[in-house]
């Protein structure tokens, strides 16, 4: 047996005995979904009976395995690698078992993940979500070596989304999705209801309960790994060693035709097991300080500029006097356009399988198009809900019954989150921000400014996004978001400030700008996070993402405190300008779609065959 503490129905014995089983609830329109990218509005829908009676939502989960498909060209891919299977799911709604009365609701449910797992994060969590929720980790035998930032984003030996190394996956052809193996994913539902609740929830008294989840576009789930991205961190990706294993380095040559590339032994590219390209997969060549400087390849035929530009495509990974060799179909580097002179080992090579943008017009050269679209795909099967049934004594429920009858009602308060969206041009430099809440029983709010970018969906899995850090020093040239919408950009703003209640607050303005630059810390905002994460219930545990999903944080109350936002003023004042990053002057980049999360305590009362809900 069990000690549960009840809810407030009971004054006196509040711990009382119980029993828990497990009750699998198949989702009633379907166990297995299937989407490609660009597609959105697939729903999934769950009925907990009212005979389940009591649920513990902490200890219920969602239960599913997911399978991934690439698209025309092969390349390894994964799961958002922070939130995992979490990204599937875009929003959240939870009735009471007649659909009457909307209990729970999160709109843009993997955003507010997103700033759970960055900030309430640590090595042995990551690894647990790692265990159950389809995240990625860093790899030490895969971590770069050439001084670029840590990735979560690299692993090809212990990825749970395609075969086992053990397997070579490298040397097999990666035309189909035989290679893509489905991860199984156990999620926490973190919803007030759910994982965010201690209590248990009298299933019986609201007749049941309904949960809807709105999937999400598959664009914005999928990700291609960071070490064959041109858009991410350069100095991760395999290095060019030549085109022998005696490291020849490959010049202009309008008659070779060449077939071999030699990978060099940085990033810990010794052996085919840890190589991230696959059969199959095109590959370009470029300045390791510069994506955009990358030697002009093409084809043998008519020699020269009357050649086809071309990413040549990978037939085979072998090892060969100690190096990892490609072998490639026939090209040469030719002096077409921005034809690299001489490539040595200062370049990289990088997957051009949803990363190809246009070179310059150069003479009679056929220009490589910029992919648009990329076909990937992945496939939800097996999909349950987990609940947490309790059993309590017979005399428990029984009084509880009796005292319904006679007119009593239970009131059980949960945390819970509003999301409140407001679009924010570019070029609204001084902006003012009615966030239009009413709730009586406010704890904090976190503000998220997403990009609102309209990407394709090959620009989505490939991470080239609208905004990007770019670092000073040699770390990270330009580090692309992969999680365009999902997660807050800076974008030069300068500072920030509350205006509660017609009261500023702080009384000063937060200044932010030395963040735009990447690499430096403003104390104070990140004091005022850690306040905002603590009341929301979001562990601060680690803020190495504070410039990578930038957020602002107001706490209303402090500890167990909550205010009263009823008819009060209650406006975020942002303030941009242009910031020089690295000598040049930027001005914001994006238009923002702003998410203005409220967390705050809402009373779901229950009286007779009443349910309502008070924020």
């Amino acid at each position: 047996m069990i000690l549960y503490k009840m809810s407030g129905f009971w004054k006196n014995d509040d711990k009382i005995k119980v029993s828990q089983t497990q009750v699998a609830i198949t989702s009633t329109n379907g166990r297995s979904y299937t989407g490609t990218a660009g597609q959105s509005g697939r729903r999934v829908d769950f009925e907990i009976p009212s005979t389940v009676k009591f649920m513990d939502g902490k200890n219920s989960y969602l239960n599913f395995d997911v399978k991934l498909a690439i698209g025309a060209i092969p390349t390894r891919l994964q799961l958002d690698p922070t939130i995992g299977g979490q990204s599937l799911i875009k929003n959240i709604r939870i009735y009471s078992g007649s659909r009457a009365v909307l209990l729970e609701e999160i709109s843009d449910y993997n955003a507010k993940v997103q700033i759970q797992y960055s900030y309430d994060a640590d090595e042995s969590i990551r690894k647990m979500r790692a265990l159950k929720e389809g995240c990625l980790v860093t790899t030490v035998e895969q971590r770069g070596t050439l001084g670029t930032s840590v990735s979560n984003n690299i692993d090809i030996r212990s990825n749970p989304y395609y075969s086992e190394v053990a397997t070579v996956p490298a040397l097999r052809d990666w035309g189909s999705t035989a290679d893509f193996v489905a991860c199984k994913c156990s999620l926490p539902i973190h919803s007030g209801l759910f994982a965010d609740s201690s209590k248990i929830f009298p299933v019986l008294m609201t007749d049941g309960l309904f949960l809807e989840i709105d999937l999400e576009d598959p664009a914005r789930c999928i990700k291609q790994l960071d070490s064959v991205n041109r858009n991410r961190r350069l100095a991760q990706n395999p290095v060019f060693h030549g085109i022998d294993a005696a490291g020849t380095a490959m010049v202009i040559d309008n008659a070779a035709n060449l077939t071999e590339i030699f990978l060099g032994k940085q990033n810990h590219m010794t052996s085919v097991a840890n190589c991230p390209f696959v059969k199959g997969e095109q590959v370009g060549v470029c300045d390791i300080t510069d994506p955009t400087s990358q030697a002009a390849l093409t084809t043998t035929a008519g020699g020269g500029a009357g050649g086809t530009q071309l990413y040549p495509i990978i037939t085979d990974i072998t090892m060969d006097g100690g190096f990892v060799k490609l072998t490639l179909g026939e090209f040469q580097n030719s002096n077409v356009g921005t034809g690299i002179g001489v490539v040595t080992n200062d370049f990289v090579l990088f997957s051009a399988a949803v990363d190809q943008f246009r070179l310059a017009t150069v003479g009679g050269a056929t220009l490589i198009p910029k992919l648009t679209l990329y076909d990937a795909a992945l496939e939800v099967s097996d999909m349950e809900l987990v609940v947490q049934q309790v059993g309590v004594d017979p005399r428990y429920e029984a009084g509880m019954m009796k005292k319904m009858r006679e007119g009593g009602s239970i009131d059980i308060d949960i945390k819970s989150v509003t999301n409140y969206k407001h679009s924010l041009l570019k070029s609204n430099r001084n902006a003012t921000v009615n966030l239009a809440v009413s709730n009586t029983r406010a704890k904090s709010m976190l503000v998220m400014a997403t990009d609102a970018s309209t990407l394709d969906t090959a620009d989505l899995i490939g991470g080239l996004s609208a905004t990007y850090l770019e670092e000073e020093g040699t770390m990270d040239t330009q580090l692309h978001s992969i999680r365009s919408g999902q997660v807050g950009v800076i974008d030069q703003l300068t500072n920030y400030q509350f205006v509660i209640d017609d009261k500023l607050v702080p009384s000063r303005p937060i200044v932010v700008s030395k963040i735009n630059k990447g690499v430096s810390i403003s104390a104070q905002p990140l004091i005022e996070l850690e306040k905002a994460l603590n009341q929301s219930g979001i562990v601060p545990r680690s803020f190495v993402d504070y410039n990578r999903n930038f957020i602002i944080g107001r706490a209303y109350a402090l500890n167990d405190g909550v205010a009263n936002l009823n008819n009060k003023s209650n406006q975020l004042q942002l303030f941009y300008n242009e910031s020089s990053v690295t000598g040049v002057d930027r001005p914001p980049l994006v238009d923002k779609l702003l998410f203005a999360f409220l967390f705050h305590v809402r009373r779901i009362s229950i009286k007779g065959d009443s349910v309502s809900v008070m924020l």
